[in-house]
């Protein structure tokens, strides 16, 4: 009885952990882009928030969407984090490229770096909590002996706070390039510890598809950079 009850309240924390990634990084992403539009601030943060949980929460479910939509058990039908990831740089990535203004469209791409790397953070501790996503293989510089989601928390944490305070000087350009380009890393660190590489591990699984739309994000931020400083 209470291993069970121990249980219910790990889930539950995880849930709460996860819940909190949604919300929280849709709420910085409409708080940092509102200045954007000429509405006014707090109705705009909200409608922004709104539209970035869209597609982050559609992301997300788009396995279980599939799985009920084709009626077929035997799909994967866990949610997805990756598909979060690529369902917001995708949008973002399309936000940016239909904006005037490169500055603006830079802001953009920095906005989201900031709510994908805080995002990333509530979710490694329900990782923490669910006792999942461990490290298959360690490198000898970065997580060596330590634990891979403890590794990655601490990678966000310092991302974030760069993009947050290039955001807060108005260097938009170095806040998209380290902000999406160290969310990548991070990434790309976690998949290969695990073994989760496009084309690594079990062939019937669709991995890595986050990575394609993060690359397509920081090289459209180099690009506007380049122009803005030429």
């Amino acid at each position: 009885m209470i291993s069970l009850t121990l249980d219910k309240a790990r889930i539950s924390r995880a849930t709460l952990l996860r819940l909190i990634s949604a919300v929280g990084s849709a709420a910085v992403f409409g708080m940092l882009t509102a200045s954007l539009t000429p509405a006014a601030y707090w109705p705009s943060a909200f409608a922004l928030a709104f539209i970035y949980g869209f597609f982050f929460v559609g992301g997300t479910g788009y396995r279980i969407l599939i799985a009920v939509a084709f009626q077929d058990t035997s799909r994967k039908a866990s949610a997805s984090w990756s598909g979060a990831t690529t369902a917001t740089a995708l949008a973002a990535l399309t936000a940016s490229l239909l904006i005037a203004q490169q500055e603006s469209a830079l802001l953009v791409i920095a906005a989201y770096a900031a709510a994908i790397n805080f995002a990333y953070i509530p979710v490694k501790f329900a990782c923490l909590e669910a006792g999942c996503c461990q490290a298959q293989r360690r490198d000898p510089f970065l997580i060596r002996g330590h634990d891979l989601r403890r590794v990655e928390i601490a990678a966000s944490v310092a991302v974030l706070s760069v993009a947050l305070t290039m955001i807060w000087i108005g260097a938009f350009d170095v806040a998209a390039i380290l902000g999406v380009g160290g969310h990548l890393a991070i990434r790309l660190l976690s998949r290969w510890s695990r073994n989760r590489l496009p084309g690594s591990g079990l062939e019937d699984e669709i991995k890595g598809q986050e990575l394609l739309p993060l690359a397509l994000l920081l090289a459209v931020a180099i690009w506007m950079t380049a122009v803005l400083q030429s």
